[in-house]
């Protein structure tokens, strides 16, 4: 009888994401000139985060810094399709208390962008859903519903 061998390594079990996997196949997705869908969020890990699919290529993360939110932004908008993000290693953390998504749906209510809202009515009592188009994809939105946010969005003439 064979003795069975208890012990464990002692290396960590924890994986360092492949943000530079995930830099490449945007960029390919972005070269094939690729619809995307975008969903802004802060990860477990407390950094910014884009989740990025499109009819071809299953969701996946990608960590982000100011320059590569730029990159995708000049992408979704503008059709660009440049090598933004010189180390996608790197990736920004977020501040505390803040909400990645709702930062991103402001910036776009002052950037003048037209919004398109699932009305309250039909919606989840707890969230706020949103489409941003774009002319090669679009920004989706689900942002926590509250009375403060209710109020910035009906102060900016969103139609909710």
């Amino acid at each position: 009888m064979e003795n069975f061998n208890y012990d464990f390594s002692s290396e960590s079990a924890v994986r360092v994401y492949d943000n530079q996997g995930a830099y490449n196949t945007l960029l390919e997705m972005m070269k094939r000139k690729e619809q995307l869908t975008v969903k802004f969020y802060g990860s477990k890990d407390n950094l910014r985060c884009a989740w990025i699919e499109s009819s071809h290529v299953a969701g996946f993360k990608y960590q982000l810094k100011s320059a590569s939110y730029q990159g995708l932004l000049n992408y979704l908008f503008k059709s660009d399709v440049t090598d933004f993000d010189a180390n996608p290693e790197e990736a920004d953390a977020l501040n505390e208390n803040e909400d990645f998504q709702l930062e991103i749906l402001k910036a776009m209510i002052k950037a003048g962008k037209t919004i398109q809202y699932v009305p309250l009515f039909r919606e989840h009592p707890e969230s706020i859903s949103a489409i941003l188009p774009c002319f090669k994809g679009k920004v989706m939105f689900r942002i926590k519903r509250t009375e403060e946010t209710l109020n910035y969005l009906r102060e900016n003439r969103q139609a909710i």
